[in-house]
Order: C-alpha cells, then sequence, then structure tokens
C-alpha cells in the first residue's frame, strides 16, 4: 500500500500543480484537437456556464454538447466558488477523479486474476497493485486528458464504476445505473451494454436478472435522467446538442478520428446514408467481437472466453469508430489492457511495434495539424494521413489482443505444458 499511495502522491501533484501553476493551460489543451472535442470540450462548459450567468439557454448558438446535469453540478463550482479558488477546485476535482479511476482498475485487476484462477485451476499472477495505478496515472494520454480537463474523465469514471459494483461488489443493479449515468454523459457508451450483460451473465448466470432486470434498470436510469434534464431546462433542445450531434455527425471538426476527412468531402445528397452506414459499422462489430469471447463450458472441455476481454476489446472498436475521438479512448482502453498480464498479454507479438507507431503518431499529430492551420504549406491530407494511422494503431491493438487470446484458449484447452507455450505459433486456416 505504501508504493500505491507514493504513486497517487506523485500522480496527483503533476494534475494538481501543473493547471495551478498555469491556468490558462486547460484552456489552450481545449483548443487542442488531439486532446478535446466538441463534445468533450472544457472550453465549451465554461461557455455554458457564461449563458447561465446571464439567463441564456446554454443550447442556444450550438456551443455547448454537454448534458445538462454535467453543466449544472459544474456550474455549482463556478458560481459558488471565489474567482481566485475556482481554478483550483476545478484542478482538485479532476485529480480525485483520476485517483478514483486508478483506485477502480486495482480492484479489477484484483478480481480478475482470482476469478481466472478459479477458472483456470492454476494460479494467474498479474501485476501488482502499484504498477496498475501507475500505468494509468502516469500514462501520457491520461494526463494530457486530465489537464485539458476534458469531461471524457466523468465518462471514464462512472463506466469503470460499472464493472466495480458489477465484478467486485457483485450488484447487478448497482451497476446498471453507473451504466445508464456513462450513457447519459456520453451516448455511444450504449453499445458496451451489450459485452457488460455478457460479462454479468458469465459471473452470475441468472439469464433472468441478467437479461431482463439488467437492461430495465438501464433503460430507467436512462431514462429517469433525460427526463430530470428536461425538468432541469423546460426543453427538449438538449437532446439535439448532445446526442443528436453524435449520432448524425452533425458537428464536423478535425479529430484522430476517420469520418471528418470523409465527410467534409463527400455530397450533402449521400450524407444521411454514410451517416447511417457508419453508426452500423460502428455497432455491428461489437457482437461478434462478444459472441467469439463468450464464456460457455464447452462438451469435454475446459471453461472457454474471456467476457472482460470482450469489453475492452468492444471499447478499443468505439474508440476506432468514434467520430469524435480524442487520445482519452485509446488512454482508458491502453490503461486496462495490464490486468491481462498473467493470461492474454504474455502472447502478444506486436506490443513494440503498437509502441513505436504510437509515439511516432503523438509527435507528429500536432506537427502536421500546425502546417495545415498555422503555416497553411499542406493541406488537410497532412492531417487526415495520422488519423489512419491512429486508426491502424487500433486495428494491431485489437489484432493482437485477439490473436493472443486464440494462443491462450488453444493453451488451455489442449493442456500445452508451460515449456512448449512459449514457443506455439499458430496458423489461421
Amino acid at each position: 500500500m505504501k508504493d500505491v499511495s507514493r504513486v497517487c502522491l506523485i500522480g496527483a501533484l503533476i494534475r494538481l500543480i501543473i493547471p495551478t501553476v498555469l491556468p490558462d493551460l486547460p484552456f489552450w489543451f481545449s483548443s487542442v484537437v488531439e486532446l478535446s472535442s466538441p463534445i468533450t470540450s472544457f472550453k465549451s462548459l465554461y461557455e455554458a456556464f457564461f449563458y447561465l450567468e446571464h439567463d441564456i439557454n446554454p443550447y442556444d448558438g450550438g456551443i455547448n454538447h454537454h448534458p445538462p446535469l454535467l453543466v449544472m453540478v459544474m456550474n455549482m463550482i463556478y458560481e459558488y466558488v471565489p474567482v481566485p479558488l475556482r481554478f483550483i477546485v476545478f484542478n482538485a476535482l479532476y485529480t480525485f477523479v483520476d485517483l478514483v479511476i486508478a483506485w477502480q482498475l486495482v480492484l479489477i485487476n484484483r478480481w480478475y486474476n482470482e476469478y481466472k484462477t478459479k477458472k483456470n485451476g492454476a494460479p494467474v499472477k498479474g501485476f501488482d497493485d502499484s504498477l496498475i495505478v501507475s500505468f494509468y496515472l502516469f500514462n501520457p494520454l491520461i494526463i494530457l486528458t486530465n489537464l485539458s480537463h476534458s469531461t471524457s474523465v466523468f465518462s471514464i469514471f462512472f463506466f469503470t464504476e460499472t464493472l466495480v459494483q458489477l465484478l467486485v461488489k457483485k450488484n447487478l443493479a448497482r451497476s446498471m445505473l453507473c451504466m445508464g449515468v456513462t450513457t447519459y454523459l456520453s451516448v455511444r457508451y450504449v453499445y458496451l451494454i451489450i459485452p457488460v450483460l455478457a460479462l454479468a451473465y458469465s459471473i452470475q448466470r441468472e439469464p433472468k436478472a441478467v437479461y431482463f432486470q439488467g437492461p430495465s434498470l438501464f433503460v430507467a436510469s436512462f431514462a429517469f435522467l433525460i427526463l430530470a434534464s428536461f425538468t432541469l431546462t423546460a426543453s427538449w433542445e438538449f437532446i439535439e446538442s448532445c446526442y443528436f450531434v453524435v449520432i448524425f455527425y452533425k458537428k464536423i471538426k478535425p479529430n484522430l478520428g476517420l469520418w471528418w476527412y470523409i465527410f467534409t468531402e463527400m455530397f450533402d445528397f449521400f450524407t444521411p446514408f454514410y451517416t447511417g452506414m457508419f453508426n452500423i459499422y460502428s455497432f455491428c462489430f461489437i457482437i461478434p467481437i462478444t459472441l467469439r469471447l463468450f464464456e460457455y463450458q464447452g462438451s469435454g472441455k475446459k471453461h472457454i472466453g474471456d467476457c472482460f476481454l470482450a469489453v475492452v476489446a468492444c471499447a478499443l472498436w468505439l474508440s476506432f469508430t468514434n467520430p469524435y475521438s480524442t487520445l482519452s479512448d485509446l488512454g482508458f482502453a491502453l490503461s486496462l489492457i495490464p490486468i491481462f498480464k498473467g493470461t492474454v498479454l504474455p502472447h502478444c507479438k506486436y506490443l513494440l511495434i503498437i509502441g513505436l507507431t504510437l509515439l511516432v503518431c503523438l509527435l507528429l499529430s500536432p506537427i502536421f495539424y500546425y502546417c495545415w492551420i498555422v503555416l497553411g504549406n499542406g493541406n488537410s491530407n497532412f492531417f487526415y494521413s495520422i488519423s489512419l494511422i491512429w486508426g491502424i494503431i487500433h486495428g494491431l491493438i485489437l489484432n493482437d489482443l485477439l490473436w493472443a487470446f486464440l494462443t491462450h484458449d488453444y493453451i488451455k484447452t489442449n493442456d500445452v505444458k508451460p515449456e512448449s507455450a512459449a514457443s506455439i505459433r499458430l496458423t489461421q486456416i
């Protein structure tokens, strides 16, 4: 615990001191396309505060895309905390949320190792708690996201709490309530309800509770938050500003995703068709990934599958297909991958290639954007080439994880000896 405390202290100081010494940093980072999108921008959240201060509808003008309840809660800090302390309170809030997420990952890591130890009948040893915390708190993508005060931090918090309530606390009801809050904050998380329910079934095996009560509580919690938002704002305008703008991609702005360039070049006549196709494409791979990794008892075989890996793989897929992609999406997924240290991770083959490609992408992305927007000696193809590489990184990670799972699954199913497992190579037929 001492090591965990030290890591948390250092991680907290980084997140608290830097924006306190440089108070304009979160606003400057809010203009960086790699860190912030119209949906998660702290600057647009501040615009909503200004609107409320002057009794203007916060959804007029198409600037604010944050849900009403989040705006109202954050506005309490803006309104009631004196100006000199206001930024410090915001910094402390974001620091606290990141520390809680790091501890949630520790709890999930402990559960996963215990769960796999019972299922495999052999000890599964993962990383120490201090390393799991380090992989999150010292992840450069997560640090930059926190310093930009992106509201995606709150979506990540409630999603990890969904997993903690389900896996550690064994409480499906509270897990579904947290999932409803997550979807309310970021509508694309609704796709993850499928692997989360599959994960719930794998540990509880109560079909009625998982497949009927679970979805009912999820829908009820989300509907309650929507009705509460309507009651608070006396208008349905927030639905278009917060959700339709994502689903129908109404705010085309350069980002790390693949949508913006295609819809910039596309004729308006074809836009509705391709909007539908892109949304279908975002969803259609969730089901096969979940089914392939679904845990079941094979006839005469050992336990097969890994539903928690399905959740992580689907989160990676949503990061890849996100119309407003930022570093936080991939950063969170990368922080979950070390949990598989005792199972899937040892069989991954492309970690070095992925790391180097990610590093090159992070270095070239701001350079190419600067050449395009500021210097004007490049064009949109410069920056979009980085978006394509960003997509390739997701593909490499997904491919490596799934192939590593197949290798691990083959070893466990066929009782391959440890001395032979290290050199085993599978071939796809």
